[in-house]
């Protein structure tokens, strides 16, 4: 029987949650939003609703367990075994595009010394090993055969951008500060970090420089008076937002550096991902009156469109296919970014967590024979792609492998699909 999965089905007359069986004997379990009151009830109350959508996370995960073990006798489906890797104790590891890149620091007589090593996916083949400046950590982007990785350094006080052959880890560039990749464009964004209390990333200052992917090259520059928040906007042509701290905020022309756009957004926590730029246009949360509303708004000239207010879910604001998803602490909600709608809420089950840098990955340790489950949320709906063996830990994805470690020198490669 195939490994049962969480879907959406049509909402029932009544709001509340609900199993079916569909004809392929996958056991489907209704999330059970809040919406389809009969209209002569009167509406619950936020109290009500808080504890009746905490109420269902809970019941949510016990079916989903016990039905699972009574379905199946092991995982299966959409998540296959692809290899293992051997790796120092004591490295690190990220994932760009096709490539798993493991990074070590070591200490010698002469110092730290460090190294970077990729491996194809989903096959695990070694490509290459260079020597690298000592960092604390890595992130990292693939844009055709050249490898983007911010190298912070070992004290976190700096960071220094680095492009490499893709096939060979030759450097073709590097330079301070971090690039911004846009998508779908060979320029990305130099920029420099401000380093605060409130963590890295939130805000930038100094200059903005489109930068030449390709050779390092500075195409234009922009001085900051003060400090900003910068957001890429993909498109044709892929454009830049620039809001500074006095909230005024221009766009320009990623190509040229020519001004397209300009206008006045409300005090809010500005930060890398908020504003959004979603689906051509721009949804930015802050504060109203009685707590926190999402307003969008038209590119270029930047005219408020809609506005929902008392959204409660999540600080941040981020593309989930197309659409604005807000993260909250029990809920996921997702807005038409043309109309301020509510597509969908997803409630979040007690004990799954994002994969880092991979929010619509989950896991949940030890639910499975003391195996981790992993699913893919689809929308306002989970399913179980499969289970992973008891222990492994620090997982990153890739567009179809997920790689974690399962032991202290050893990481393991899985496939899988969507």
């Amino acid at each position: 029987m195939p490994w049962p999965g969480i879907e959406e089905t049509p909402r029932p007359a009544v709001g509340g949650s609900g199993v079916r069986v569909d004809r392929r004997g996958a056991v489907l379990i209704e999330l059970g939003e809040d919406r389809g009151l009969l209209t002569e009830e009167p509406e619950p109350s936020a109290g009500s609703r808080r504890l009746a959508t905490r109420w269902r996370a809970a019941v949510l995960v016990v079916l989903l367990v016990l039905l699972s073990l009574g379905a199946a006798d092991a995982p299966g489906g959409r998540l296959r075994a692809a290899g293992v890797i051997d790796v120092p104790t004591g490295s690190t590891y990220f994932v760009a595009g096709d490539l798993l890149l493991v990074s070590l620091v070591e200490s010698t007589a002469g110092g730290r010394t460090g190294r970077l090593t990729a491996y194809a996916l989903p096959d695990g083949s070694r490509r290459w090993t260079v020597p690298t400046d000592p960092a604390g950590r890595y992130s990292g982007d693939l844009i055709g055969d050249v490898l983007l990785t911010a190298e912070v350094s070992m004290v976190g006080r700096g960071t220094v951008t680095t492009a490499r052959s893709a096939s060979s880890g030759a450097v073709r560039w590097s330079r301070p500060g971090r690039v911004l990749r846009t998508p779908d464009s060979t320029i990305g964004l130099g920029v420099w970090e401000v380093r605060s209390r409130s963590g890295a990333g939130r805000r930038l200052e100094d200059a903005v420089e489109a930068v030449d992917l390709a050779t390092g090259a500075v195409r234009w520059r922009l001085p900051l008076s003060s400090t900003a928040v910068v957001q890429p906007v993909p498109g044709d042509p892929p454009r830049v937002l620039v809001v500074h701290d006095t909230v005024e905020a221009e766009l320009y022309d990623l190509a040229t550096g020519a001004v397209v756009g300009t206008g006045r957004l409300p005090p809010a926590d500005y930060a890398q991902h908020n504003p959004r730029v979603i689906d051509g246009r721009l949804v930015l949360r802050h504060p109203d009156r009685t707590g926190f509303s999402v307003t969008g708004y038209d590119l270029p000239d930047l005219t408020p469109r809609w506005s929902r207010p008392d959204v409660r879910a999540g600080d941040a604001v981020r593309d989930c296919g197309g659409l604005a998803c807000l993260d909250g602490e029990n809920q996921v909600v997702a807005l038409d970014p043309h109309t301020g709608v509510e597509r969908w809420t997803r409630a979040r089950p007690l004990g799954w967590h994002s994969i880092v840098w991979a929010p619509d990955i989950l896991i949940r340790p030890d639910a499975y024979d003391g195996r981790t489950l992993l699913a893919v949320a689809d929308g306002g709906s989970l399913e179980i792609l499969g289970a992973l063996p008891a222990g492994v830990v620090d997982c990153r994805a890739g567009p179809a492998v997920l790689v974690c470690r399962t032991a202290s020198d050893r990481l393991g490669l899985w496939r899988f699909r969507r």
